[in-house]
């Protein structure tokens, strides 16, 4: 908050700043308040349930691009007994900048890693996995993974003069007009 009251006093005083950085961790906050989902599958003999946990945010590893790493709880009903576990999938997408809406929303989602703990459950879990790719894809391709607060006046300043983003180690830069 301190931050872009200080971005939007050297904005307001000096003209000169061009740009404004949200780190991951910003953007993991957001994420890991706005969402929450959880896939069920009933379908078959084995009943199963994932919901989503946790979410990381890495900007910048490679050129223009955002990875997101959600954890899921995992639940497969079975005859016997039910089977929990975690199940970590990594997404990497584009970010782009929507002007009209002041968020940022995500292109060309593709899922890049799936893990399982424990480990002797990946296999059972892989075959939840195009489904809950499915649900989470349709969630972030659709929903800003973060959004400036217009009721906000500093980040209703900032949201008026972006244009772009430019992914970097690190962050996100919001670049705005001079």
């Amino acid at each position: 908050m301190i931050r872009l009251l200080a971005v939007s006093a050297l904005l307001l005083l000096s003209g000169c700043v061009s740009q404004y950085s949200i780190s991951e961790g910003e953007m993991a906050s957001y994420l890991n308040k706005e969402i929450g989902l959880e896939v069920k599958d009933n379908s078959g003999p084995l009943g199963a349930r994932v919901s989503v946990n946790q979410i990381e945010v890495r900007l910048g590893h490679k050129a223009d691009t955002m990875a997101v790493t959600a954890t899921s709880l995992a639940e497969v009903k079975t005859p016997l007994i039910p089977l929990r576990a975690t199940l970590t999938t990594t997404f990497e997408a584009k970010p782009w900048y929507d002007k009209q809406a002041h968020g940022v929303y995500l292109r060309d989602l593709q899922m890049v890693d799936v893990s399982a703990n424990p480990a002797e459950l990946k296999r059972l879990l892989q075959d939840l996995a195009p489904e809950l790719m499915r649900v989470v894809r349709s969630f972030l391709e659709s929903q800003p993974v973060y959004v400036l607060d217009t009721q906000d006046s500093a980040q209703a300043k900032l949201a008026e003069m972006t244009e772009r983003i430019t992914v970097k180690p690190g962050k996100l830069v919001l670049e705005f007009t001079r």
